[in-house]
């Protein structure tokens, strides 16, 4: 098994008091989660209903202890081997932590290398784990990774968190159309260790049989190339999985998507809202929640389905549709497996002391999202291409409107959009009458979304001449 030791980057320097009051820091969040949450009786009308007790049980337990670290000064070691780490789990009792990382995209590098990096509050908290790091999706197993329905698979981080004999306790990791940081900070990472610590080492947790259990999605070990989607993928895009110069063999991440995309594509099953409506945000159901913290909502939209149920901001959310809750990445995958129409959640939060239950009703067409940034939406297998790249144009950015340079490659002419007398060094001012100033992203998503193969498309250059082009079979 090849170790991968990490120190942490400001380890370095200020082994001292910086170190011992930080690692005390560390040892104080846990011990604030074991004194925070205060027991509760339930009223007379919520004794009958034994979901709301069993939950308000679990929500205000407070029996746990997690074990003292035996090494304050040790390093984070993390392993490549799952197996053997499983193995070192069970041994230890401690929990698992996987972490997947496409190393090719450079998506969310910066955080990864954050996590492995440690700081003097992370390295403490990971130190409980049995750390695992991953590089290769091909390597998921449905056991113990259902990632068809808990893993956000346009994302190149990804975590999970496993109890040692493969249990899912939850996920972590999250990103938007406004950046790689607007769900995920190290600070919401490390309250999101603290949480299943403190889930982990309650003694009460195995009689409350919520975890996901092993074998869940799969009774026997089944990834991605055992799929008829990777077969069908593999037929598209010959290259996949083909040694990368520098990272070595791989499958990423939104490889996989694609092959569930295919696939669907290929039974007839297939429905654009799959593709652009996934892991819905918060805001979807009107609720906004500190990044760092993870639970607590921010703001609440007037008339949303989170309003209605009688949510407020300071409200800490702990449970939805059965699923603990450790960070918004759980909360996101609730609202991910939900309906594609109309449904209901029934969710638990925390106000004040008091643990408060109720209904989010679901309308159709709650989930939307911007999709344009995720690569099985824009470069997927879904959707027609242009013909060509869109690059920026020379009046792009300046607010007159579409201006791309269709550009065709080093041998231009055998392109069959060439054929219409279209050329790279004409400007497209327009698509089908479509003249809005768009990026190559949100422009190559609308055309994939709004366009099939069999389309007559008109593109329009600049001095008004229009060029026909029927967009080929994929």
């Amino acid at each position: 098994m090849t170790l991968v030791k990490c120190f942490g980057r400001r380890r370095l320097h200020g082994f001292g008091a910086s170190f011992i009051g930080l690692t005390i820091l560390a040892t104080a969040l846990l011990v604030a989660w074991q004194t925070s949450v205060p027991a509760a009786e339930p009223d007379a009308g919520e004794r009958t209903d034994s979901g709301k007790a069993k939950w308000r049980e679990i929500l205000t337990s407070r029996q746990w202890k997690v074990p003292a670290d035996p090494d304050p000064l040790g390093e984070v070691v993390w392993r490549d081997d799952l197996s053997a780490a499983m193995k070192e789990a069970k041994q230890t009792g401690k929990p698992l932590l996987v972490t997947w990382r496409c190393l090719p995209c450079e998506q969310c590098a910066e955080f990864d290398q954050e996590i492995l990096e440690g700081s003097l509050t992370l390295n403490p908290l990971l130190r409980r784990f049995v750390t695992v790091r991953l590089t290769d999706a091909s390597l998921l197993d449905q056991r113990f990774f259902p990632y068809k329905t808990h893993q956000d698979l346009d994302l190149s981080w990804w975590a999970y968190f496993l109890s040692p004999q493969g249990d899912l306790y939850g996920v972590f990791g999250g990103k938007d159309h406004v950046s790689e940081n607007t769900r995920i900070s190290e600070e919401a990472f490390i309250n999101n260790l603290v949480r299943i610590l403190k889930h982990h080492y309650n003694p009460d947790r195995p009689s409350w049989k919520i975890d996901l259990p092993v074998g869940h999605a799969a009774q026997v070990a089944t990834g991605p190339k055992d799929s008829k989607g990777y077969t069908l993928l593999k037929a598209k895009r010959p290259g996949l999985g083909k040694p990368h110069k520098e990272f070595g063999s791989c499958i990423h991440c939104h490889q996989v998507g694609d092959m569930m995309n295919i696939e669907a594509m290929q039974s007839d099953t297939f429905d654009v809202g799959t593709i652009t409506d996934k892991w819905p945000l918060p805001e979807n159901v009107g609720l906004l929640l500190e990044r760092d913290h993870g639970l607590v909502v921010k703001q609440v939209a007037a008339g949303s389905p989170g309003d209605r149920a009688g949510l407020m901001p300071g409200d800490e959310l702990l449970m939805a549709e059965g699923t603990k809750l450790f960070g918004q990445a759980d909360f996101r995958g609730v609202l991910h497996r939900a309906a594609h129409g109309a449904d209901q959640l029934e969710i638990a939060w925390r106000r004040g002391q008091d643990i408060q239950f109720a209904t989010v009703v679901l309308e159709p067409g709650w989930r939307k999202t911007e999709s344009y940034w995720r690569k099985t939406v824009y470069d997927g297998v879904y959707g027609p291409t242009m013909g060509f790249f869109p690059l920026r144009g020379p009046k792009a950015g300046k607010d007159q409107g579409l201006s791309i340079k269709p550009w065709m490659g080093p041998k231009p002419a055998e392109r069959p959009v060439y054929s219409t007398g279209l050329r790279p060094s004409m400007e497209i001012i327009a698509i089908n009458g479509m003249g809005r100033d768009l990026d190559a992203r949100k422009l190559i998503t609308w055309f994939r979304l709004n366009h099939k193969p069999g389309d007559e498309v008109t593109y329009t250059v600049r001095g008004g001449k229009e060029f026909r082009f029927v967009l080929p079979a994929p």
